[in-house]
Formats: C-alpha cells, sequence, structure tokens
C-alpha cells in the first residue's frame, strides 16, 4: 500500500466520520465519563494486583445495573492463574446466552501497565466495550446467537486472560465461534495521521485457516465484516488491513479463529503506521483524547456484529 494511498484513505476516514452520529446512538460523553473513571478513581491496573481486581469489580457493578447477572447466566467473573503465580479475573457479559447459532466475541483488557492510567491502552476501549453492552443487553431480538463481551485481564504480560478464555472452550465451542473483535486503542488523540485501522494474522482460505505475512496482510471474516461496517455507517472507503498482532486477538488467531484488531492508530510522514506517542506512559491520560473516536469504533462493532449475526 503506498504512501499516497495510505494519506488519501486517512483524509477519507476522518472527514467520513467527523461530526456524524452513527446508527446505534452509542454516546460519547459516557465513554468519555467511564474512561475518565477507571484512570483517575482507580488509577493504573498492573496485572494482580488490587487495582486490577478494583477494576474488574467496578465493571461488573457496572454490568449489573444494564441488568447483567450471574443468576441468569449473562454474568461471570472467573479468576484465573498468570505468570508469576498472579491472579487476574476475566469478566464475562452474554447477550442470548444459550442461543443456537453462532457466537461472537467482543473484547477489551481492563489492565494497564505499570505507572500508567492507560487511557488508551486500553480503558477507553473498555468504556467503548461498557457501551455496546448498554445498547445490547442481556437479550436482543435483532441478533441471533450468542454475543459474548470479554473484559480481560492481564492481557500486557502476554495475553494471559484471552488464554484463559480459549482454553476453557470445548473443541465444539470453539467450533461455534464465527468471528472475535478485539478493541484496543480505541479512541484516538486528536490530530493530523489518525486512522481507524484493523489487524489481522490469518483466517480461512480455500476451506483452511492460513496465516498472512507482513508483506500481504490477510483480510479475514472479522475485518471484512468491520470494513463493511464502516462503510455502511460512515459512507467512508474500508478500513485498511495491517499484518499485525501485539493484543488478545493473537490468542484467537492461535485457535484457528478470526480475530482482528480494531484500533486508532497514527499515519506518520514516512507513511508508517505507528501507536500514540503516549503509549504505555504516565502521560496516556484521557485529557488527550477524542472520544467521538471510541463512539466511531463501538458504532462499527455493533454494525459487524448485525452483518454477521442479524435477524
Amino acid at each position: 500500500m503506498n504512501k499516497i494511498f495510505l494519506w488519501a484513505a486517512v483524509c477519507l476516514l476522518l472527514c467520513g466520520c467527523a461530526g456524524q452520529k452513527g446508527p446505534y446512538g452509542l454516546d460519547a460523553g459516557r465513554i468519555q465519563a467511564d474512561t475518565e473513571y477507571l484512570c483517575n478513581e482507580i488509577g493504573a491496573r498492573p496485572t494482580g494486583t488490587e487495582k486490577e481486581r478494583e477494576a474488574c469489580g467496578w465493571l461488573e457493578s457496572r454490568l449489573e445495573d444494564m441488568g447483567f447477572s450471574s443468576e441468569t447466566n449473562t454474568l461471570e467473573r472467573i479468576p484465573f492463574r498468570g505468570p508469576f503465580d498472579l491472579t487476574s479475573e476475566n469478566l464475562i457479559a452474554r447477550c442470548n446466552p444459550g442461543a443456537e447459532g453462532p457466537v461472537i466475541c467482543v473484547m477489551a483488557h481492563y489492565d494497564s501497565v505499570e505507572g500508567s492510567p492507560g487511557a488508551r491502552d486500553n480503558a477507553s476501549s473498555v468504556a467503548v466495550l461498557l457501551e455496546i453492552a448498554r445498547y445490547l443487553g442481556p437479550t436482543r431480538s435483532s441478533i441471533k446467537g450468542e454475543i459474548r463481551l470479554l473484559f480481560l485481564g492481564s492481557e500486557e504480560n502476554g495475553y494471559h486472560g484471552a488464554s484463559a478464555y480459549v482454553e476453557s472452550l470445548s473443541q465444539e465451542e470453539r467450533a461455534r465461534h464465527l468471528a472475535a473483535f478485539n478493541m484496543e486503542n480505541s479512541a484516538a488523540s486528536p490530530g493530523p495521521g489518525a486512522v481507524l485501522t484493523c489487524g489481522t494474522l490469518g483466517g480461512i482460505a480455500d476451506g483452511k485457516y492460513q496465516e498472512g505475512n507482513f508483506l500481504e496482510p490477510m483480510p479475514n471474516l472479522a475485518s471484512q465484516t468491520l470494513s463493511q461496517a464502516y462503510v455502511n455507517c460512515y459512507k467512508g472507503n474500508p478500513l485498511p488491513v495491517y499484518h499485525r498482532g501485539m493484543s488478545d486477538h493473537v490468542v484467537f488467531h492461535q485457535a484457528g479463529i478470526e480475530a482482528a484488531n480494531i484500533s486508532w492508530r497514527f499515519l506518520d510522514k514516512d507513511g508508517r503506521i505507528t501507536v500514540p506517542p503516549e503509549y504505555h506512559l504516565p502521560a496516556d491520560v484521557p485529557e488527550t483524547m477524542d472520544f467521538t473516536a471510541g463512539a466511531v469504533t463501538g458504532e462499527c462493532v455493533l454494525d459487524a456484529l448485525h452483518l454477521l449475526a442479524g435477524q
């Protein structure tokens, strides 16, 4: 993909979503408020710490306020052992639990690196996932199949929350997983060069799961559906796809489940896609963010869910 095309894609992406509200009415103000709570009231959330547990408890209470509950099998909090004998937790909210048809996962990790409040990585994505949960609720008749919203722990030191989830699945359950959408850096810093992208590592081609590579990034069902969703919602060009790991979708790829990471990145003057400059630093705070971009991410994910599993 040449530099001129990339810069053109950036301009079209930014113009396509600026000032527009998507069809699902996701609220950028709520995304901002939830991001601020995670970053300012709880703070850094390293793996296995009391702050990580506090964040999980707060998320659980927010989901309970939306009607998710362990009594109805729509909410489950699951501890697991990570490296160095540290305990973290996954929180799973289910829409249409037990429904026949495919399982589709939407996920975001809620831990952060030590010393960083982690607004971009990854509190804003968690806030977008909460907003998606508000829209879907425990039951959504317009969706067939089961949607699992995965609030994952222990990503920063090796994708252990995603591994714990995938390892818990039977072969039959794995086969039911149609796609997984991973959100990281899901709201962007304002400024030129911000672009919404998809990262994939492989997908099904000719009936077999195959790996892509840096020279030929491989679109898959997850990335193609997100791209179409962006076109539907914002009348822009399809999202650019890159061969990129560095988050929980890696584990789904390793299990042969088609997955994509949707994230805001920056395009530099040399045509390279980079992470925001505040990434993994104490400067990764909500005050420097564009939460409209988070709503755009969430709208794309919701439209992708309807494309794959809509009635």
